[in-house]
């Protein structure tokens, strides 16, 4: 033993590699310990902000209107308001292919000594797909607004009609002629 501990003071580099190698372990059991505590809470983060809400058509026509009504029941005496809007097509979703093309041309001679040449084009096309398995959208059209529909119970003096005319054709982007209002009864 006593061998054993002259060896290893009498040789530097020795002294050195046994240095590196227990600082090696000491730090590979602290990222270890450390990696799983930041695994199991990081990841879960940054997959909660990665998720992307695959959204129908009824979801986005839903939530537009849910917005409006909200936003047209702060009218001064405005008592209710609902509103439906009527959508031409439905939402249009563009996948990102790999797309793989190779060329080959191939020169053959036959036993009479003609020459044919051979030319070969091959496409491939392949939808990528994320980590989830769900397919990786480069465009996704919205479905077009073709008509809304808005009824309102309204006490005020002021004639809500042409401010509730401008409300709907300004934050949805839609022509007058597609818009109808409907006052009940007050």
């Amino acid at each position: 033993m006593n061998n054993f501990i002259n060896m290893f003071k009498e040789n530097k580099n020795l002294k050195y590699a046994v240095n590196i190698f227990i600082l090696l372990v000491i730090i590979s059991l602290i990222l270890k310990l450390d990696t799983s505590k930041i695994t199991g809470t990081a990841s879960n983060n940054l997959t909660d902000k990665n998720v992307e809400k695959v959204m129908t058509r009824e979801d986005y026509v839903f939530s537009l209107e849910e917005r409006l009504e909200k936003i047209l029941a702060k009218i001064e005496y405005m008592q209710s308001v609902d509103v439906m809007i009527y959508t031409k097509k439905t939402p249009e979703m563009k996948p990102v292919y790999d797309e793989n093309f190779s060329n080959e041309t191939n020169i053959e001679v036959g036993t009479d000594g003609t020459k044919r040449e051979v030319n070969r084009e091959t496409k491939q096309n392949k939808v990528i797909l994320g980590g989830d398995n769900r397919v990786v959208e480069k465009s996704y059209e919205y479905p077009q607004i073709s008509g809304v529909l808005v009824v309102a119970k309204y006490n005020g003096d002021k004639d809500i009609y042409a401010t509730l005319m401008n409300c709907v054709k300004t934050l949805l982007d839609i022509n007058i002629n597609d818009i109808e209002i409907i006052l009940s009864n007050k």
